[in-house]
C-alpha cells in the first residue's frame, strides 16, 4: 500500500516527511483525476484537481520559510499555471451552476454560456497540465525541508492569518471586489492551515476549520457572481442582461454580510496569540519532540 494521501499532518510523522507526502498525494490525486482514474465526470475531475492546486499551493506557503523565496516561486508559479490552464473549461462550468442559483430564468445568457463551455478544450489543457504535474511530482524530494519542528510551519501559518485579518478588515472598511476577491484567497490559506493542523486537538480545530470553510464558501460564491455578471456584461447582449444586475446585487449582499459576520469570528485573535495557541496545540501532541527543542526567546514568541 503507498503512502498516505491524507491531507494533514500525521501523528509521529516527522514534519519534512510529512509536508513532501502531502505535497506528492494533491499531485497524485490531480494526475488520478485528470487521467481519467476516477469515477469523477470530466467537468469534477478538473474541478478536483483545481482544488489539489489551491490545497498544494496552501502547503508551499505553510512551509516557506523551509522551503526559501527560490524554491517556493518557482513551485507556486508552477501550480498557479497549472490552475489557470484549467480555468478555462471550468469557469463556464461555474458561471452556469452560479446562474442557475439566481432569480429568474436568462435562457438567452445560459445559451450563451453552453456555447462558450463547448468552445474550450478540456483534453488539450488536461494532457498539458498532466505533464506539468508529473515534472513537478519529481521534484518534491529535492525541497529543502529540514526542521521537525513547529517552527517549520510557525512563519508560515503567522503570516497567512496576519494577511487574512488584514484582507478581513480592508473588506469591513470598503467592500470592493478586488478586496472579497484577496480575501477569500488569503481565507482559504487558513482553511487548509487548519485542516493540515487539525490532529493536533481534532475536536477544536475541525470546528475551527469547518467555520473557515464556510466562510471560504460564502466568499468562493460572491467572487463567483462577481465573475459571471463580468463575463456576461463583455459578452452578452443587452436583452441576456435584463434583471442580471439585481439579481446579482441582491444574492451578493447578502452573502457579504454573511462572511462579515464569520470573519468577525474567525479573525477574533490577533496574530500572535493565535499561533501561540495552535503552538500549544503542537506541543502538547508532540511532547517528545518539545521536549527535545530547546527554549528560545525567539521560538516562544509569536507575532
Amino acid at each position: 500500500m503507498g503512502a498516505s494521501r491524507a491531507y494533514r499532518f500525521l501523528e509521529g510523522e516527522a514534519v519534512a516527511d510529512a509536508l513532501a507526502r502531502i505535497a506528492r498525494g494533491r499531485l497524485d490525486h490531480a494526475l488520478d483525476e485528470l487521467r481519467g482514474k476516477t469515477d469523477s465526470s470530466p467537468e469534477d475531475a478538473v474541478h478536483e484537481a483545481r482544488k489539489d492546486m489551491k490545497k498544494l499551493r496552501a502547503v508551499l506557503r505553510l512551509a516557506r520559510d523551509e522551503l526559501g523565496d527560490d524554491v517556493y516561486r518557482r513551485e507556486n508559479e508552477c501550480f498557479r499555471e497549472a490552475a489557470r490552464k484549467l480555468s478555462g473549461v471550468r469557469d463556464a462550468d461555474v458561471m452556469l451552476g452560479t446562474l442557475s442559483g439566481l432569480d429568474g430564468s436568462f435562457r438567452e445568457l445560459r445559451r450563451a454560456l453552453k456555447q462558450h463551455r463547448r468552445g474550450a478544450d478540456r483534453a488539450d489543457a488536461s494532457a498539458e497540465v498532466i505533464a506539468v504535474l508529473e515534472e513537478a511530482h519529481g521534484r518534491v524530494d529535492e525541497w529543502p525541508l529540514e526542521r521537525d519542528d513547529f517552527e517549520a510551519l510557525e512563519g508560515g501559518l503567522r503570516r497567512i492569518y496576519r494577511r487574512g485579518r488584514r484582507a478581513w478588515r480592508a473588506v469591513e472598511e470598503e467592500p470592493t471586489t478586488e478586496h472579497l476577491h484577496e480575501w477569500r484567497k488569503r481565507e482559504k490559506d487558513l482553511w487548509y492551515h487548519l485542516t493540515l493542523l487539525r490532529e493536533t486537538w481534532p475536536p477544536l480545530l475541525k470546528t475551527a476549520a469547518d467555520e473557515a470553510h464556510e466562510l471560504s464558501d460564502r466568499l468562493g460564491d460572491d467572487h463567483d457572481l462577481a465573475v459571471l455578471l463580468e463575463w456576461a456584461h463583455q459578452q452578452a447582449d443587452d436583452d441576456a442582461l435584463h434583471g442580471l444586475d439585481e439579481a446579482v446585487e441582491n444574492r451578493r449582499a447578502g452573502l457579504q454580510a454573511e462572511a462579515l459576520d464569520m470573519g468577525r469570528r474567525v479573525y477574533a485573535e490577533r496574530p500572535r496569540p493565535f499561533v501561540a495557541r495552535l503552538r500549544g496545540y503542537w506541543e502538547a501532541w508532540r511532547p517528545a519532540q518539545s521536549e527535545q527543542r530547546p527554549v528560545t526567546t525567539s521560538s516562544a514568541a509569536g507575532s
